[in-house]
């Protein structure tokens, strides 16, 4: 019986199983991603500490950070917003209470989010002072981007926060990480965008940049705390499991409560991408002709409305046309999707020369009245020649970020009912991307200084 168990034994030996072979692989994968070993506990929480701290120079640094960021926001300029994010000394007091809730420091955690608290409404008045005195009032793109936070901006900050934490308690410091989280983590930019819906009362902007702004804090703060407990940083204090369990209690509440929201809000912009691709795709692939050309494609999504217009110069498409165009809209997915083409001149309109001569012989009453027609109609196109360059030495001097433009009538051909009609409309050449209100604004000037009730401005 012993020799038979001393054969099994050494049959075992020579056969090791799976696991046996896999443990020098994870053994080397463990040494790789290993972090505790280099982690300088007590110079990471003294560090975090004095970052905390919120006077003297501190606090003037973050007020110019605030107006550096702010007037970077203004004229729209990545990188002014770039350097106000790397001087700003917002990240110490998150990144404080996010170790003081991993260590159980509770006056730490206090201390910590009574001075961000104040660095907040300090930053928010001071972006909303600067704001109200600046001429420049419209919202830029850098603005706008920041007013709709989604999911993506969770990771970032959480990723962000980490990179932060596992760089800042190394014995030998990265020093080129820290700069990276702050500019990644965009603290400085969501408050400013807030601080400019205070000034200009846009509930919507300043909202959307609040809610981005506690994201990025939220977040830094927890993934603060999660990587000093696995640093197993020393608490301050011990305290039973049960304060443990409500504690992450609260951090659970708050994640879902933050994350709800921006998951929606990158749903919509995925959907939104996936329209406008499928809406690209679907004008590249129908809308080539030999005798007319595109001469501008706006595709909108907003507020429940999905709508395509084209803009097209050259000989006038065909009901049927139109109507085949229509039924390709389900084909790439854009059902429900206005399609609305704008189409210069008609056919009427080309005709017209032939048939007049046609009809000149008829009797001289009639051609009387045709040449009288003729006149009157090039005595209108000359004064609105004349009336055109004027405007234009106008719009030179009011709109100087226009570059060209093109007036007239074009002909709307409304391919659900097949009824048309005019509608004043300039196509304008810009200078530079120019927001909604600045487009309204030359909408409103033309239509007083031209003299119509109706026109549209369209990107040319």
């Amino acid at each position: 019986m012993q020799k038979k168990t001393s054969r099994e034994q050494k049959t075992n030996d020579q056969e090791p199983n799976f696991w046996d072979l896999l443990s020098p692989l994870f053994e080397f994968v463990n040494s790789l991603f290993h972090i505790r070993n280099d982690t300088d506990e007590n110079g990471t929480i003294e560090s975090i500490k004095r970052g905390v701290n919120f006077s003297g120079s501190a606090l003037w640094i973050l007020i110019f950070a605030i107006f550096i960021a702010s007037i970077g926001l203004n004229i729209n300029s990545t990188a002014v917003i770039i350097g106000a994010m790397l001087i700003s000394p917002l990240m110490g007091p998150i990144m404080g209470a996010g170790l003081a809730l991993g260590i159980y420091d509770f006056e730490l955690l206090k201390k910590s989010l009574r001075n961000l608290a104040v660095m907040t409404f300090l930053s928010l008045f001071t972006s909303a002072i600067y704001f109200l005195i600046s001429p420049l009032s419209d919202a830029q793109s850098e603005l706008l981007a920041r007013t709709s936070p989604t999911i993506y901006d969770v990771l970032i900050a959480f990723i962000g926060g980490a990179t932060g934490i596992v760089a800042g308690s190394r014995k030998d410091k990265i020093s080129n990480a820290i700069p990276g989280v702050a500019i990644a983590t965009a603290l400085m930019p969501p408050l400013c965008t807030a601080g400019y819906g205070l000034a200009n009362w846009n509930l919507k902007f300043f909202f959307g940049a609040f809610y981005l702004y506690l994201i990025n804090s939220v977040f830094i703060g927890i993934s603060t705390l999660i990587f000093v407990r696995y640093l197993k940083f020393t608490r301050t204090v011990y305290t039973d499991p049960a304060v443990d369990k409500k504690i992450y209690r609260y951090v659970y509440l708050v994640s879902i409560c933050l994350i709800l929201p921006s998951l929606y809000f990158a749903y919509d912009i995925v959907v939104d991408s996936s329209f406008k691709r499928n809406a690209k795709s679907y004008l590249e692939n129908h809308f080539s002709f030999e005798r007319s050309k595109i001469l501008s494609a706006n595709v909108v999504r907003k507020s429940g409305e999905k709508k395509i217009e084209v803009t097209i110069i050259g000989e006038t498409l065909s009901e049927d046309v139109l109507t085949q165009l229509k039924s390709l809209l389900p084909k790439y997915g854009l059902e429900g999707t206005e399609l609305k083409i704008i189409q210069s001149g008609g056919a009427e309109e080309h005709k017209r020369p032939g048939n007049l001569s046609l009809e000149t012989g008829v009797g001289s009453k009639n051609q009387e009245e045709k040449i009288q027609l003729l006149e009157n109609e090039l005595r209108t196109l000359k004064d609105k020649d004349h009336l055109v360059q004027s405007v234009a030495k106008e719009i030179n001097v009011l709109f100087p970020y226009v570059e060209s433009f093109s007036f007239g009538d074009f002909l709307v051909q409304n391919v659900q009912d097949f009824t048309s009609s005019k509608e004043a409309t300039i196509l304008v050449k810009w200078k530079r991307p120019i927001s909604d209100v600045e487009k309204k604004r030359l909408e409103l000037f033309l239509k007083l200084r031209i003299g119509v009730e109706s026109l549209k401005v369209l990107d040319l």
